[in-house]
C-alpha cells in the first residue's frame, strides 16, 4: 500500500454530468494543476475511458497517465506507467450528485521514487491543485 494520500474533495455548483465529462476530458482534466497534456493512447471503449494514455509535460519532464477504470458519472482511477519522480501510484476521482450540485473526493496515493521526498511532493501537489483548480472549477458553474 503507498505511504503518501493527497486528499482532495470539492463540491461545484454544476451537474454532474458536466463535471464528470469536465474530469474526464484529458486536456482539460490536467488545467485543475496548471498543466498540459496529450492523449497518446485512446481508450478501449471510449477515447479517455479505460486504457487511454495522457502525457502530460513535455521532454524529459514529461510522464504517463493510463485510466485503469472509467464509470461515467461515478468514477475515474488512473495510475502513472511512466515517468514521473512517484511510484507505486493510483489516483481516484469519485463522484456524486447533490441537488443539482457534484461532490468531487479525489484521493492521489503514491510512494516516491527519491528517499524523502514524499512530503515535499504532497505538498507541491496540494498547491498546485490549490493554484489552478479553483478557477478552472469555477468555469463549469458559470456554464
Amino acid at each position: 500500500m503507498p505511504r503518501y494520500e493527497v486528499r482532495l474533495a470539492e463540491t461545484v455548483n454544476a451537474p454532474l454530468s458536466e463535471v464528470f465529462d469536465f474530469f474526464a476530458d484529458h486536456e482539460r482534466f490536467t488545467t485543475l494543476f496548471g498543466s498540459h497534456c496529450m492523449r497518446i493512447r485512446e481508450g478501449e471503449l471510449e477515447a479517455n475511458g479505460i486504457g487511454s494514455v495522457r502525457r502530460i509535460g513535455s521532454g524529459r519532464s514529461s510522464f504517463d497517465e493510463t485510466i485503469v477504470a472509467f464509470e461515467p458519472n461515478r468514477r475515474i482511477d488512473y495510475q502513472v506507467t511512466r515517468g514521473s519522480p512517484i511510484k507505486n501510484h493510483l489516483g481516484q476521482i469519485l463522484f456524486t450528485s447533490d441537488n443539482g450540485r457534484t461532490q468531487i473526493d479525489y484521493v492521489i496515493r503514491f510512494d516516491p521514487k527519491i528517499p524523502c521526498t514524499g512530503k515535499l511532493l504532497v505538498l507541491v501537489l496540494r498547491a498546485m491543485w490549490k493554484r489552478n483548480a479553483p478557477q478552472a472549477l469555477k468555469g463549469l458553474e458559470r456554464a
